[in-house]
């Protein structure tokens, strides 16, 4: 007789807490940034941040048969993914994973890599090319808007 599994397991309660704790850093770090008032300190911030948070979720994703709750949390950010992919699919690979960075961040863009670019040994400078171009985006819109409304 099949024992049934629990509803609740607390490989549910990692992939929660990682993405809780990713969001909650994540908007830290970018309000800090842009908070401050020297330029380079605003890019590099979020810049760092998303490199290094994409290479970490890059390679998680890759290693999920060791990292149990990383499952959890592709199957839960799996049906946004396919919905940005076929938003976006038809402006190229790269195209795509520059909208999806700048749109989704991190976690969304390294499941794209990782679904896009499956053969490819250059995964990791595509996810920094990606969020270089969507955090140069991103700090100058938010740049320029904070620039308006503060003066």
């Amino acid at each position: 007789m099949k024992s049934k599994k629990n509803f609740f397991r607390w490989v549910h309660l990692e992939a929660v807490a990682i993405l809780v704790s990713y969001f909650l850093l994540s908007n830290f770090v970018f309000v800090k940034s842009m908070a401050n008032a020297n330029m380079y300190i605003s890019f590099l911030g979020p810049l760092l941040f998303g490199v290094i948070s994409s290479w970490v979720f890059l390679y998680l994703f890759g290693h999920k048969d060791f990292f149990h709750f990383i499952k959890e949390l592709e199957k839960a950010e799996k049906k946004s993914e396919k919905k940005y992919l076929k938003k976006f699919r038809h402006y190229g690979k790269m195209a795509t994973c520059v909208l999806v960075s700048a749109i989704g961040g991190p976690i969304f863009l390294a499941l794209t890599v990782r679904f896009l670019f499956l053969e490819s040994e250059n995964r990791y400078r595509i996810a920094t090319v990606a969020i270089f171009v969507s955090t140069v985006a991103a700090v100058a819109i938010a740049k320029g808007v904070l620039g308006v409304l503060f003066r």
